[in-house]
């Protein structure tokens, strides 16, 4: 008989959900459970009397049976650098709605990818790159099966929310600040549209689509690795460096010329379109839209590091502006 030990739950969540789930896998799985731990939403860490496995819900089986198929073309034609999901040639776990995928756990390494570091950010670069070389491969047999991407559309989306945020942002933020924002993000998209064309003349790849921190994982082994393909689309791999991009130059004291010295990154520096996109503040207006969307702004410990990014970085990022403009001709 399975028996359940040792259940370990960060507190605060749907208690009564959780147990229903663990008395499902109990029955579902092989081997006994012995601890059980949520990570976030519906994300487990779920540790049986043989191995360690991160247990993840999808709302489709579509989602869940892509998601399975792509870690395992990745690892089939010879990236080593991310997961494999276990249990595929079984029915799939579905519980209340959700169909459950078992990745594989990779163990941490005590020192996390830093993008503050020089040396995960290189090496952060040059991973994402040879992901994309082997995601061109594999992009013609997924092509017909994945959205294609499109940062217009999500940066205006993004806009058109933070602006429909603006009075609660406003309470916190100088209105001048706002105003060069939106400003900002105005001009980028207006030309970034008309020009996004001339970043699609390569080959396309499955490119990730959130190149965050948390993303990069090193394994105690010491090898990085990339991770979560939740939002992975079809297009240029210039989409997923543009992104790239905006998440370093805060570390990068928003310096153009630091951006050149960035391997990979840097062969799109002489494309317009890519200079618009640089321009648009995604990561401001990423993250005002997203505390005020979960009513963190009522939380002082939340709402304080959004309005010191977006203040003590404001004279930098305007300098940036004007840098990249006067290499555009403005």
């Amino acid at each position: 008989m399975k028996r359940a030990m040792n259940i370990n739950i960060n507190r605060g969540g749907d208690d009564y959900f959780f147990n229903r789930l663990f008395s499902y896998l109990t029955r579902k799985l092989e081997d006994e459970i012995k601890e059980m731990t949520q990570l976030r939403g519906n994300v487990y860490l779920v540790e049986t009397s043989k191995q360690r496995f991160i247990l993840k819900g999808y709302k489709d089986i579509r989602k869940l049976k892509i998601q399975e198929a792509f870690a395992s073309s990745l690892r089939k034609s010879g990236f080593d650098q991310s997961y494999r999901f276990y249990n595929q040639d079984k029915d799939p776990l579905h519980f209340e709605g959700s169909f459950y995928g078992c990745i594989e756990f990779i163990e941490h390494h005590e020192k996390p990818f830093n993008y503050g570091m020089p040396s995960d950010r290189a090496e952060g670069v040059e991973l994402l790159n040879r992901f994309h070389d082997y995601t061109t491969v594999l992009h013609p047999s997924y092509a017909g099966m994945l959205p294609k991407t499109d940062l217009a559309r999500k940066w205006l989306h993004r806009k058109t929310e933070f602006t429909k945020n603006l009075p609660i942002v406003s309470s916190y933020i100088n209105k001048g600040i706002t105003e060069k924002l939106l400003e900002w993000a105005d001009f980028s998209l207006r030309n970034f549209a008309d020009l996004k064309k001339e970043l699609e003349t390569e080959s396309p790849a499955i490119l990730h689509g959130d190149v965050a921190h948390h993303n990069f994982l090193r394994s105690k082994a010491g090898k990085l690795m990339i991770i979560d393909f939740d939002l992975i689309s079809s297009g240029s791999r210039a989409y997923d460096m543009l992104q790239y991009a905006n998440r370093i130059l805060p570390f990068l004291d928003w310096q153009f010329e630091s951006l050149v010295k960035v391997k990979h990154l840097n062969k799109w520096l002489d494309s317009e379109a890519f200079l618009f996109g640089l321009l648009y503040p995604a990561d401001i207006l990423r993250e005002w839209n997203r505390l005020v969307r979960d009513r963190n702004h009522l939380n002082p410990y939340s709402l304080a590091p959004i309005v010191e990014m977006t203040v003590s970085q404001f004279q930098q990022r305007t300098q940036f502006q004007e840098d990249v403009k006067a290499r555009l001709g403005f």
